[in-house]
Parts: structure tokens; C-alpha cells; sequence
């Protein structure tokens, strides 16, 4: 404090000096027009300037926040860019992609397209992953396939992946018929070749040749019908009025990309009621 009033003392004619300048300049610029305006003018770009070295000085240190936003930004619009590229690379392999999805929504079956991260051709069971789970929409015994014909059924799930048992799997045995004919049977896989399945059971009644094609029968809640499975490459009588048929695969097990899973969207309600009519028949 005594340090203070030393300083005061000692300048204390310099100091009355900037009192009375000060006050001077009040009075000149209370009193005159002209000079009260140019003093307005001065201090409001003072302050100004001021105002604008204070907000440079607020964005300089809040840039660490604003690249984080921008690194979150680009980051998403990175991702964007590498999904429709790999939607873009898939339209160029599929072209028949617009016309599946047209007939499962007219049909009323839920479609979801993924891609086969994992494959096995030559083993007895052979499995198929997808990189696609339920977070995604697919569960399990859904159907599958791809824009050549049947792949197989959805046989485990996750939020991130799923599995399909492809019908080069001998556990997978889905009902098929002759295209335009009304009789059906189970096509088997028995193994090696990851081209061809047996179709045992077809009734002799119906007409069948080389090179008919072979379908989906619709008569399970998995597959639509009408889908494409593959074209008969041998068929001989058999003695219990059957045929015994070999079918070569439209599904190309050695290339597969991407695939559509499927399922009917009443599918719940379906059997539901064939619940009720089964324990109704019960009683």
C-alpha cells in the first residue's frame, strides 16, 4: 500500500495532467457536434475491432471441437461412399436385381440382399455366411437366393451375420416340381459335384424330359412359387412309379456374390391358423 501512494506522489503531476486532458476532452466532445460524432465513430470501431479479436480468439480455441465434427462428418459420408459403390458394383453384376425385388413385393415376401463373405463347395456339409443378420431384417428359414435360381435356406442368425444351409447340403431339402407340371418332390444334394442335385420322388405321371426346367413348388411357407432351381440333365423310371432325376443347379455355388433373403410377410399369421386347425383335429 505504501508502495502505492509513493507511486501516486511521485507522479502526481503527470497523472493531474491526464485528469485534466481527460476531462478536457469530455467537455469538447459533450459540447461539439462534430467531434462527439467522430469520437461515436472511432469508438465503435474500436469496439469493433475489439469484438472481432475477441471472436477470433473463441473460434481459435473452440477448433478442436469443430474437426472433431468435421472428422465425425467425413467419416459417415466415407461410409456412404463405400456403400453405394458396393451397391453399384452389385447393379453391375445383377442386372435381374429390379425384377426380383418387383416380384417379391408384388408377392408379398420381404426382401433383403446381402453379400457371401464365407463359402464351402467341397465338403459334405457345405455352409454359406452373409454379412447381413437380424439387425438387417433376416432371420432364420428364410429363403435365398441369388439372380440365377434357389441358394438355400437361412439356418442361423446373429445381429451381424447369418448362415444358410445351401441345398448342396444334404440336411437342406426343399420341395420343387417340373415347370407347368403339378407333381413334386424333395430335391437332395448327395454329393460331390456342387452342380447337380437328385430329385428321387417325382410320380411317373408326370411328363418330364431333359432339359425341362425345374422350380419351386410353393408348397412351403420358405419359397414362392415359381422359382427357378435348375434344368433336368438325366432322368430314368424307377420301379415304385417314380422317377429318378438329376438336376443341374442354376446357382453357381463356385461364384456366388450376392443374394436376396426372403420371406412371406404372413408367414406368422399362416401358421398361426395351421396351428389352430392342427389342434382342432386333435379334439
Amino acid at each position: 500500500m505504501a508502495s502505492i501512494i509513493r507511486f501516486f506522489v511521485k507522479h502526481r503531476i503527470f497523472i493531474l495532467f491526464l485528469f485534466l486532458e481527460c476531462l478536457s476532452l469530455f467537455f469538447v466532445v459533450k459540447h461539439n457536434q462534430f467531434q462527439r460524432t467522430a469520437f461515436v465513430n472511432s469508438s465503435n470501431v474500436v469496439v469493433g475491432n475489439i469484438y472481432a479479436m475477441s471472436n477470433s480468439v473463441s473460434e481459435y480455441f473452440g477448433l478442436g471441437k469443430v474437426n472433431q465434427a468435421l472428422a465425425a462428418e467425413n467419416a459417415e459420408l466415407k461410409q456412404r461412399l463405400c456403400k453405394l459403390e458396393e451397391d453399384l458394383r452389385f447393379l453391375k453384376q445383377d442386372s435381374s436385381y429390379q425384377g426380383r425385388k418387383d416380384m417379391a413385393l408384388q408377392m408379398k415376401y420381404t426382401f433383403v440382399t446381402a453379400k457371401v463373405i464365407n463359402a464351402s463347395t467341397n465338403k459334405h456339409r457345405n455352409y454359406l455366411t452373409l454379412n447381413k443378420g437380424t439387425d438387417e431384417g433376416i432371420r432364420e428359414d428364410m429363403g435365398v437366393v441369388n439372380e440365377k435360381g434357389v441358394v438355400g435356406i437361412v439356418s442361423a442368425t446373429n445381429s451381424y451375420f447369418s448362415v444358410v444351409l445351401p441345398i448342396i447340403n444334404p440336411d437342406a431339402k426343399i420341395n420343387v416340381k417340373l415347370k407347368g407340371e403339378r407333381g413334386s418332390g424333395p430335391l437332395v444334394w448327395k454329393g460331390p459335384d456342387c452342380k447337380t442335385a437328385i430329385l428321387e420322388e417325382m410320380p411317373r405321371y408326370v411328363k418330364a424330359a431333359v432339359g425341362d426346367t425345374v422350380v419351386t413348388s410353393g408348397y412351403s411357407s420358405i419359397f414362392p412359387e415359381g422359382l427357378n432351381v435348375g434344368r433336368v440333365k438325366y432322368l430314368k423310371q424307377k420301379n415304385d412309379d417314380n422317377y429318378y432325376i438329376e438336376v443341374e443347379l442354376f446357382a453357381d455355388f463356385s461364384q456366388l456374390s450376392y443374394v436376396d433373403a426372403i420371406a412371406f410377410d404372413k408367414l406368422d399369421e399362416q401358421l398361426k391358423l395351421e396351428a389352430e386347425k392342427a389342434e382342432g383335429g386333435k379334439k
